[in-house]
């Protein structure tokens, strides 16, 4: 390193320095040293030694060098031991000492004392089997008492030791060509041995192709082949993939695996509904106009769903069907089902079981009863009502298997028994036993309500004559309550509200008017169990809180009755609604007079129900032409922290021109959970 001389350093300056350093005593040497200087100053000498010096040591001497200029000179010092005038005015005169020195550092050539390139080969080919020979004769080499070398694994000059698997590499792919003759005389007499048939296979809506097969004496091999399981089992996964191929998008959709950021810049809450696909069955079972009549989601499975294909509605008299399905889909193959039961009639209920997930439990459209275990294919049902038990021949509307202790005869203590309402104003208990059929007995008997009844006030005429025909209301829903496992209630056409135990058998413990005509749908709160709505044929949707006796919140938009309406999964203040037309959304917190979107897909084919998906975030509308419509909730709010407040919040505001309603609802107290959860049942 050197340095830049000062502007102020003369050169008279530098002469008298270089003079004092060459008087100073340090500087002044015998002969001899003054020899051995003069070789070492010599050519020769210097190519054979090299001074060792580090930076440290060369700052080290510079300092020392300082310390030597700055010392005065014994003949400047007098007797008394200070620095005489002479010697003061010469230090006053000259500069103070700056001595430097020049490092030059420079690259020295890159010497290769040893190098070994790291070599692999493939230790079942001719390589590789050289290089363990190699590898053997250097260890024989060194082995022994006197060639026994310490080595030592390292890795040099490496931060991340990358290494790969064998797994990743591909073999070589070889490629031969084979020749064949066949001449068309053979290929005729081997196409004349076999009888051929053409048939048509539709696909996907209108589209057909053409499927041709050969009989070898007058037997298809091919109905063989598909009766065996394996065989089957690897179509149904193989289904899987091909439909993969074609609805990714709306099955990572489905799973919400692309949820919305909520930290993007352009978010916009437009409630609305996209469609994801269109579950439609097969043309020969759709021919006689079979309605989805109800959709029951797996509990252990969010992606399996079992559909009933039946009659909802009695508009179209003259193709009212004569027989009914119940598909099991999935949505990894949303173009096939993968179960598949015909009935003699239409099927009305579906529900599966929360304890033994594989147990389908079937309501039939003449009062029959039917458990499917769907996890073995073409098994048949294990077991079905009877009529010496269930002698009711109306359709069963609604099922819910309830949780009951001590089942005598069970054949599995976690199969829990199941309640079924029919049309004829009864509920059955059905209990699955060692037996090809369920032991029912019937529970609750429905009387036609007489009088004023506590909610809403209807004007109800007297009847002109008692039939028997007409004494029992007919049975719409089932609700189990999300607290009590022994209480449930059932909805009657006539509007009313029943509420039951299991524990009480033949007597209602409260009977409610909640529509002036046929309540459809009930459901509690996910947020809240003393909080539930209600929807009829009178196009309102209602809720009710526990203790008050009249609807806190109406709401009412279309002329039209309400099909279903259900809470969100996902927001506390939002519900969906479901009339013949359109697919409402409602937001508690904007507005209770109208929804804030209206969903119209196919409308001109009738919708009749729709259940949610386990997450809340899609559902499954079905339709009369017996179309199951997967929808997904895009553009929605993002969901709120705290779900009961916001709840409670919505409440009080849709009741602030309200002050007496408004009071009982504050003197209610807290109607959440008590550990603020949220609680859900299909």
């Amino acid at each position: 390193m050197s340095r830049e001389l000062r502007k102020d350093y003369r050169t008279a300056d530098f002469e008298l320095l270089s003079q004092r350093i060459r008087d100073h005593p340090i500087m002044k040497s015998s002969e001899k040293d003054q020899q051995q200087m003069q070789m070492l100053r010599t050519p020769e000498y210097r190519t054979k030694c090299v001074m060792r010096a580090s930076l440290d040591d060369i700052a080290l001497g510079i300092n020392l060098y300082k310390l030597q200029l700055d010392r005065p000179h014994s003949p400047f010092l007098e007797e008394t031991g200070e620095p005489g005038p002479s010697a003061r005015s010469a230090a006053s005169a000259r500069p103070p000492p700056t001595p430097f020195i020049k490092v030059l550092l420079r690259k020295t050539p890159i010497v290769v004392l040893f190098e070994r390139r790291s070599m692999t080969a493939l230790a079942d080919s001719e390589e590789g089997r050289q290089v363990l020979e190699d590898n053997r004769k250097y260890e024989e080499l060194l082995s022994g008492v006197d060639k026994t070398r310490r080595t030592v694994d390292a890795d040099t000059q490496t931060m991340t030791t990358l290494m790969k698997s064998r797994l990743v590499n591909t073999e070589r792919l070889t490629t031969a060509q084979m020749g064949s003759y066949v001449s068309n005389f053979e290929m005729y007499d081997t196409y004349a041995d076999l009888q051929k048939s053409t048939t048509s296979v539709q696909v996907q809506g209108a589209q057909e192709i053409q499927v041709t097969t050969y009989h070898v004496g007058g037997v298809d091999p091919f109905v063989k082949i598909n009766s065996l399981p394996a065989f089957r089992l690897a179509l149904m996964l193989t289904m899987r993939i091909l439909a993969s191929n074609v609805f990714e998008p709306q099955q990572r959709r489905y799973r919400n695996m692309e949820l919305p950021d909520p930290l993007a810049e352009d978010v916009k809450f437009k409630y609305r509904l996209g469609l994801l696909w269109r579950l439609s069955p097969p043309a020969p079972d759709t021919e006689k106009h079979q309605a989805v009549s109800d959709v029951s989601f797996c509990p252990s499975n969010g992606d399996i769903m079992a559909v009933a294909y039946g009659v909802y509605s009695h508009a179209k008299v003259g193709k009212l069907p004569r027989s009914g399905w119940v598909y099991v889909w999935n949505i990894k193959n949303p173009v096939n089902p993968e179960r598949r039961y015909h009935y003699q009639v239409p099927v009305v209920t579906v529900e599966f079981s929360p304890t033994q997930p594989q147990l389908l439990a079937i309501g039939l459209h003449n009062g029959g009863v039917e458990v499917r275990d769907i996890s073995v294919p073409d098994r048949p049902p294990l077991s079905m009502s009877q009529r010496k038990t269930s002698p009711h021949f109306e359709p069963v509307t609604s099922i819910k298997w309830i949780f009951f202790e001590g089942d005598v005869g069970c054949t599995d203590p976690n199969i829990t028994p199941f309640l079924a309402t029919s049309q004829a104003g009864a509920v059955t208990k059905y209990r699955l036993i060692n037996s090809p059929h369920l032991l029912g007995f019937e529970h609750q008997r429905l009387e036609r309500a007489e009088g004023e009844l506590e909610g809403i006030p209807i004007d109800r005429p007297p009847p002109a004559a008692c039939l028997l025909a007409n004494r029992h209301p007919q049975c719409l829903e089932l609700v189990l309550d999300p607290v009590h496992r022994d209480i449930y209630y059932v909805l009657t056409d006539e509007g009313t509200l029943y509420r039951f135990s299991t524990n009480y058998p033949l007597q209602h413990l409260e009977l409610r008017q909640v529509h002036d005509g046929p309540a459809a749908c009930m459901e509690f709160s996910p947020w809240s169990p003393r909080m539930y709505l209600t929807c009829g044929s009178d196009w309102c949707i209602r809720i009710w809180l526990a203790g008050i006796l009249v609807p806190i919140v109406t709401l009412q938009h279309h002329l039209s009755p309400v099909h279903c309406a259900r809470w969100s999964r996902t927001h506390s203040t939002i519900l969906v609604s479901l009339s013949r037309t359109t697919i409402d959304i409602w937001d508690l917190r904007n507005s209770t007079m109208k929804p804030v979107s209206s969903t119209s897909i196919d409308a001109d084919i009738f919708y009749t129900t729709f259940k949610f998906t386990h997450c809340g975030r899609s559902l499954a509308v079905g339709n009369e032409a017996g179309n199951l419509l997967m929808m997904s909730f895009e553009d929605m709010p993002f969901p709120p922290h705290f779900q009961y407040k916001q709840l409670k919040r919505a409440i009080f505001k849709a009741l602030s021109m309200q002050p007496d309603l408004r009071q009982q609802v504050k003197s209610v107290g807290y109607f959440g959970y008590p550990d603020g959860k949220k609680v859900t049942r299909a």
